[in-house]
């Protein structure tokens, strides 16, 4: 499973631009909503004028800021002479083929399509590609809206609320009323499939509650069996219960919050974990667990640096 974050996509832009460079477009439109920051990221770069769909369609006055003029000098939208209609992706073209069927048709021989990232090397809905993704495949804007979360397993704490802290953790009244009153952080649109925590079975009846309360919808609550904190702490292996259940069950992805737990699930399990807090996909056996926390990260983020420096040169010698 391909994993894009806004990082990701603004190098992706960044790397591709000169597909556009040539071509003196004089206004780029923005298919809403997911193909609006992919449409100003361009315009910026190109220094042109930027606009929505809808109000391209309704020939709406341009604005920009105050620290730059743009190239072209148009007042209002229909006065553009070559126009880039941009999304974010495309698959089956369905997004770019009703945004055209809007657009007055004494329009359309002014505007060229363009996406970042398409599932084939070349597709007959879009003019211009950026890259090639082929799915399965996720973006950071629709992770948590995407079908792939019906059929993934998610853990509660770190994802879907805020960890408790050190004092609320007390396997007592103030861990009860931290579940009662735990703030949300990421709560999906889409039915998730399995939520499976190291919470332990004696508190489900606050956690169905607090689920309820967000409106989170899914089918299974799987919780940890164990009578107490203290004999949850005592595990050597205190991944395995997500873990076992992930690899066991019919799930495409795990979404869990910390990295040394998404490594563990990821090799246990050979299937694809989603790294919350440091917002990157874990391949299976693509990565080993570090004692030193601090140590692993700085070592990833510096594998990532030279990645993308690489990427970087390629697209420049290509």
């Amino acid at each position: 499973m391909i994993y894009k974050s806004y990082n990701d996509l603004s190098r992706d832009i960044s790397a591709n631009v000169h597909k556009l460079n040539y071509q003196n477009f004089d206004l780029i439109v923005g298919i809403p909503r997911s193909g609006m920051v992919p449409s100003y990221m361009v315009s910026l770069l190109l220094n042109v004028h930027c606009i929505d769909l809808p109000a391209f369609i309704r020939n709406e006055k341009l604005s920009k800021g105050i620290t730059r003029n743009v190239q072209s000098n148009i007042i209002y939208a229909h006065d553009a002479k070559k126009i880039l209609l941009i999304d974010d992706s495309i698959m089956f073209g369905r997004s770019i083929k009703n945004s055209l069927e809007k657009i007055p048709s004494s329009l359309l021989k002014n505007i060229t399509t363009a996406v970042v990232y398409s599932s084939k090397q070349y597709h007959e809905n879009v003019d211009i590609i950026f890259v090639q993704v082929e799915p399965p495949r996720v973006f950071e804007w629709n992770i948590y809206h995407h079908p792939v979360v019906s059929n993934s397993c998610f853990d509660i704490d770190g994802v879907l609320c805020f960890d408790p802290t050190r004092d609320q953790n007390d396997d007592g009244e103030k861990y009860i009323d931290f579940i009662k009153n735990a703030k949300p952080r990421y709560i999906p649109t889409v039915q998730i499939d399995y939520l499976v925590t190291n919470r332990l079975e004696k508190y489900r009846k606050e956690t169905e509650n607090w689920l309820i309360k967000y409106g989170v919808k899914y089918n299974k609550l799987i919780m940890l069996d164990l009578p107490s904190k203290a004999e949850r702490m005592n595990q050597s292996d205190y991944f395995a219960h997500k873990s076992k259940f992930y690899k066991n069950c019919k799930s495409d992805l795990f979404v869990e919050s910390d990295i040394n737990q998404a490594i563990e699930i990821a090799n246990y399990s050979n299937k694809f974990v989603f790294c919350v807090d440091e917002n990157i996909m874990v391949r299976p056996g693509g990565l080993k667990r570090f004692k030193n926390k601090k140590y692993f990260l700085s070592k990833l983020r510096n594998k990532l640096s030279k990645i993308d420096f690489f990427k970087k040169l390629y697209y420049t010698f290509k």
